[in-house]
């Protein structure tokens, strides 16, 4: 049997990659923007395979028919409480949609996306349904997004986290 697979995008410095790698799933692709968090996947993992840089100038086609699960962070400012919560207004609000592009394109089982709780009380639930409706246009049911709060999973954090996670039809 084959080992599972994911593509990590908005991979940070690699903290949901290194919980798929403990899982036993595969990552062979993590892209990041940003060169300092890339220079800690590459010192950490050397064997890993970094893409550094913009995530909409990658093209997924290689990995179509290869890949079981597409995961990301997309960036959260726009939508968290501390931020201006400018949500699609922001440039970092429409990362989403390069997350939905690589699904799209791919054609994974599974589709997990990772970003804060205010998502699913910006603009009264709008932005989080429409994020839905994307995903179910391309062919995903989405689970009901649910709060994960890390200290309840040993990790010494006050941290929620909203999981989004589509299964592909």
């Amino acid at each position: 049997m084959k080992p599972y697979s994911c593509i990590e995008l908005f991979a940070g410095a690699g903290g949901l990659a290194l919980g798929f790698e403990k899982a036993g799933i595969h990552g062979s692709l993590f892209s990041e923007i940003d060169r300092n968090a890339c220079a800690t996947l590459r010192r950490n993992r050397p064997d890993w395979n970094v893409s550094e840089g913009d995530v909409s100038k990658l093209k997924f086609k290689e990995f179509i028919g290869k890949i079981d699960v597409v995961s990301g962070g997309f960036p959260c400012q726009s939508f968290s409480y501390a931020g201006k919560r400018m949500g699609l207004n922001d440039a970092r609000g429409t990362m989403f949609y390069e997350f939905a592009r690589a699904v799209n394109e791919v054609r994974p089982l599974i589709a997990i996306g990772e970003n804060v709780r205010g998502l699913l009380t910006h603009d009264n639930g709008n932005t989080i349904n429409g994020m839905i409706s994307v995903l179910n246009n391309i062919g995903y049911d989405v689970i009901n997004p649910k709060i994960i709060k890390a200290m309840y999973h040993k990790v010494p954090q006050k941290r929620e986290r909203l999981i989004i996670v589509a299964l592909r039809r």
